[in-house]
């Protein structure tokens, strides 16, 4: 499919109506979310549950949510101390209130060290019906950022996990994708790393057999990526660092076409906290194209913004920009599901409070911006902010839930249930 080389970007404005819903109280105790909600956009609010379910975290920045044993329940899986290394294990979910059993995945990785990510993925990598588990040998950020990690999963076999080498990128992993970029019918996998600014893309041939087809460097490339079919091709495409790269039709050694959305958001220069986005990619209209919301991860002055496709009659891909808040500091959480269930999706976003507080921010909310027809209505879920949120339908109820690591150097971690009645 031919596509534009030019990236038209029509600015528009969506309609946010704030609300301010009571807050919570204690925000350590178990608590029910305020539920006021705004005549205007008739959004109506989400009661959720929250309880600590972790007392013992150590630089959880790599942690996300499966249920990897298999009970229908969601459990959360971590790397301990990213910052200089640690082990790979999740906690196992439970309906009862109290802290979650933790179960170690490994200790160390098959040729030695430690493991250290600034993200995690489960995925049924062989397709035998259970979530498998991506692990990565890496010192840690703070330790050697520019060391080599080697990229391993793990395979689910109840409580014996088998290691499998996928290969090496060439230091610090800050995002992991798995996907049939191919259809194949087999995964393959995309690794952003922070050190280096590359994309590198492993084509699975099968469970031990891994072949790098793509290493893409670019200077500007960091932190936040995502994938969707962006031009309705059938094959999927990545997104990341606000650049999109277009699957060249499955040939994965193809040249993957590149367009950047919007400079802004991969022309900063400085530190480590430049150029960092939280990216989430989603259909929310219905037209078998993935959008693309996007917030800068470590910076103040940034709005959060949502691109939109269009397929014109030649092929080529237009790419309209709606801005929903026009500045949110430090968004290092973004999650875009219908969790009201009123048929429109809604953004789950809040403020990393251990980077926005040296950033001089005096708002840390955590907060659902509630879509309507006539825009978004915020509601205050907590006043002390998130890292790496991440929503799922934890217990099979049919709702989205989500977890809550109030800051990348806190020792608790909770789960906000859903407690919407329909």
């Amino acid at each position: 499919m031919q596509l534009s080389t030019t990236l038209p970007l029509i600015a528009s404005i969506c309609l946010l109506a704030a609300c301010q819903p009571k807050p919570e109280s204690d925000a350590e105790s178990t608590s029910v979310a305020g539920e006021e909600q705004t005549q205007a956009t008739e959004a109506v609010s989400v009661a959720f549950e929250d309880s600590q379910i972790v007392a013992d975290a150590k630089y959880f920045w790599a942690h996300t949510a499966g249920d990897v044993s298999g009970d229908g329940l969601a459990d959360l899986v971590f790397i301990n101390n990213n910052a200089s290394g640690g082990a790979l294990g999740y906690y196992k979910g439970q309906l009862e209130q109290g802290l979650w059993e933790k179960v170690i995945i490994a200790q160390t990785p098959p040729t030695g060290g430690l493991f250290a990510g600034g993200d995690l993925e489960v995925a049924d990598i062989d397709q035998d019906g259970d979530m498998d588990v991506v692990g990565i040998k890496h010192p840690g950020e703070w330790t050697d950022a520019s060391a080599t990690a080697e990229i391993f999963w793990y395979e689910n076999n109840g409580s014996n996990w088998q290691a499998h080498y996928i290969g090496d990128v060439p230091d610090a992993v800050k995002d992991v994708s798995f996907a049939d970029f191919d259809k194949d019918g087999l995964l393959d996998v995309a690794l952003l790393t922070f050190d280096s600014h590359s994309l590198s893309i492993f084509k699975q041939k099968d469970a031990d057999d891994w072949s790098k087809v793509q290493f893409i460097q670019n200077d500007t490339l960091h932190e936040g990526m995502d994938v969707g079919d962006f031009n309705g091709d059938g094959y999927l495409d990545i997104v990341a660092n606000a650049y999109v790269f277009y699957n060249p039709d499955g040939v994965l050694d193809s040249d993957w076409e590149q367009i950047n959305l919007n400079e802004r958001w991969n022309n900063q220069t400085g530190d480590w906290s430049r150029n960092g986005t939280k990216t989430f990619v989603v259909d929310t209209n219905g037209d078998a194209l993935d959008e693309i919301f996007l917030c800068h991860s470590e910076r103040a002055g940034y709005p959060l913004v949502k691109y939109e496709p269009q397929l014109k009659t030649d092929g080529s891909v237009i790419w309209t920009e709606s801005e929903i808040l026009p500045e949110i500091t430090a968004c290092h959480t973004l999650q875009v599901y219908d969790f009201n269930q009123d048929g429109k999706h809604d953004i789950l976003t809040g403020i990393n409070f251990g980077r926005a507080v040296n950033l001089d921010a005096t708002n840390f909310d955590l907060k659902l911006l509630l879509g309507s027809d006539k825009g978004y209505t915020t509601q205050l879920l907590h006043p002390e902010g998130i890292y790496n949120g991440f929503a799922i339908d934890f217990d099979g109820d049919s709702d989205m839930d989500f977890f809550r690591y109030p800051n990348h150097e806190s020792t608790d971690l909770f789960l906000f249930k859903n407690q919407t009645q329909y």
